[in-house]
């Protein structure tokens, strides 16, 4: 259940990420614009096309890592898109870094669900390099995702849609999932946020959303719809919105509340997750104000007056006086350690 993982996974990456540029510096452009091209030339992994279904395994894509060969093997299926092969890739490279790097390797050991922490970290990993920060649509950021924002971040990038479904999960404010679907309904990939996913292969076609979808080939949305899991169970009701990314591509956003394409969501019952209509007050001015906005992406929380949140606490947290003038000021302006600023010293 990668849905678990929705704040530690991303840390990870960024991890694996920071690894990597030791390991390989200035690779990561190269990565984003032809991650199977660039892996190729490295002489520590080597990567292996097969046909797809010779290669799966415990991965959410069509890929496996083979620690036991000498070097070590990224497995990729190649009867994906050139697009989807270059997230597999990357993915597998998740595998590797944290299975050969000490530090990263230790944070697995933290989680009883060490395999699902993996996964996850691989899917996070892969899509920011994909879909760096600076390419993520501001919109998306403050209010988190549509299905058509999806789309047009595939569009407009080299990015999988896998990994769009990743990085726009990561930005729904109060959890939910991003699935890709193919044209029967069945799930070919989803990216939750704190939420139980459907699994890969899992047919949807019969739920309000999906089934309005596939009738039409306009965006759609429903007020009332589920996820069905392979055991034949239901998810909670939630709001629902579905694209078409292409003709052979579905692309549906789920939450409970906080949706993006409607000005209000009033919670489910029992969901505990919406804030709308109650009273906050402000870590960093003190101010007491009614929650009328959807909260911060990045942290949860939700935005005073003076557009504070828990984003700035945290910032302010990190700030320290200057010995000499005596001023608050953010990390960036002192050398290391030393308690007097850059201008003082």
């Amino acid at each position: 259940m990668r849905g678990r993982f929705f704040d530690e996974a991303p840390r990870q990456a960024m991890a694996m990420i920071s690894a990597l540029d030791r390991l390989h510096p200035g690779t990561l452009g190269a990565l984003r614009e032809d991650p199977l091209a660039e892996l190729s030339r490295w002489r520590d992994i080597q990567v292996s096309l097969v046909a797809e279904a010779n290669g799966g395994g415990r991965c959410s894509i069509a890929g496996s890592y083979r620690h036991d060969s000498n070097p070590p093997t990224l497995v990729i299926g190649e009867s994906r898109s050139y697009r989807r092969r270059g997230f597999t890739g990357l993915h597998e490279l998740g595998h590797h870094l944290q299975q050969t790097e000490p530090a990263l390797g230790q944070n697995l050991f933290a989680w009883q669900d060490s395999e699902a922490f993996e996964e996850a970290a691989c899917d996070a990993f892969a899509a920011r390099i994909l879909l760096p920060d600076d390419q993520i649509p501001e919109e998306v950021r403050y209010r988190g995702p549509t299905a058509s924002d999806v789309v047009e971040m595939f569009r407009t990038s080299h990015a999988s849609r896998e990994a769009c479904c990743v990085r726009a999960a990561q930005y729904l404010a109060g959890g939910g999932v991003v699935v890709l679907l193919n044209r029967a309904g069945e799930v070919l990939f989803a990216a939750p946020r704190g939420v139980i996913p459907p699994a890969r292969g899992s047919d949807q076609s019969g739920t309000p959303l999906i089934a309005a979808a596939m009738r039409t080939a306009s965006t759609v949305e429903r007020d009332q719809t589920y996820v069905v899991y392979r055991s034949g169970g239901r998810s909670d009701l939630a709001y629902g919105q579905a694209s078409w990314c292409d003709t052979d591509y579905l692309v549906a956003v789920l939450a409970v509340d906080n949706v993006a394409w409607r000005a209000f969501t009033a919670p489910r019952p029992d969901s505990g997750s919406s804030r709308f209509g109650s009273w906050w007050e402000c870590e960093t001015c003190g101010d007491s104000f009614k929650v009328t906005e959807t909260p911060c992406a990045q942290c949860g929380e939700p935005r005073c007056g003076d557009g504070h949140c828990g984003c700035t606490a945290s910032a302010a947290r990190k700030d320290r006086p200057c010995d000499s003038c005596f001023l608050v000021l953010a990390p960036s302006r002192f050398e290391g350690a030393s308690a007097t600023c850059r201008d003082c010293s």
